[in-house]
């Protein structure tokens, strides 16, 4: 108790100076090297990726089909595959959208542009909607883009945290992928805003 009211004492007289990270912030290289860019190749990862209070994904897996299984048997299974299935149909496809509406940038799975950016999932708040109360979803990516040539060093490296995302929405996939389009939307501005500088 003695400590944390001599740093209440300190922070209020200006002795300690509480941090504030930025939600998106190049860690690595630059951005203007894009300037003239239309198209890159996009990859999304989900690498040791950490859900909610869960900690591994694996652990949020494991508890969701179990709730699932004991409100209705065989259900379990349908919502683990329903849960990888939102990654293509609303994560990746709302990042993609919204990146290019900012960036006039296309991003592209399949084509073999000069770079490639990878986008990998740190972090997923999954968010709920009940009757009397909700919480956005929110995410947390490192982006990283790469010569095509050299995907071992990348050229540049982006954090984005707290990309929050939808609150209304009932389906888990719709929140989330609010989130994404958030992200798109941020990274794209920021990345108009170096090349444009």
């Amino acid at each position: 108790m003695k400590r944390i009211f001599t740093f209440l004492i300190l922070l209020a007289t200006g002795t300690i100076t509480p941090v504030f990270l930025k939600a998106q912030e190049v860690v690595k290289g630059k951005l203007d090297f894009l300037k003239g860019t239309t198209e890159m190749k996009v990859v999304f990862t989900y690498n040791k990726l950490i859900v909610g209070e869960d900690g591994r994904e694996a652990s949020y897996i494991k508890r969701r089909k179990a709730e699932k299984e004991a409100k209705e048997p065989g259900s379990g299974a349908a919502w683990e595959q329903s849960w990888f299935a939102d990654r293509e149909k609303h994560y990746e496809p709302s990042f993609i959208e919204l990146f290019k509406k900012y960036a006039d940038i296309t991003l592209s799975k399949d084509s073999t542009p000069k770079y490639v950016m990878v986008v990998n999932t740190r972090f997923i708040e999954v968010g709920y909607n009940v009757a009397v109360s909700s919480r956005k979803a929110a995410i947390n990516l490192d982006v990283e883009i790469f010569d095509q040539a050299n995907m071992k060093k990348s050229i540049c490296k982006v954090m984005m945290d707290d990309m929050k995302g939808g609150k209304g929405q009932f389906a888990t996939g719709l929140r989330i992928g609010d989130a994404y389009a958030k992200a798109g939307k941020e990274l794209g501005k920021m990345i108009s805003k170096k090349i444009d500088d």
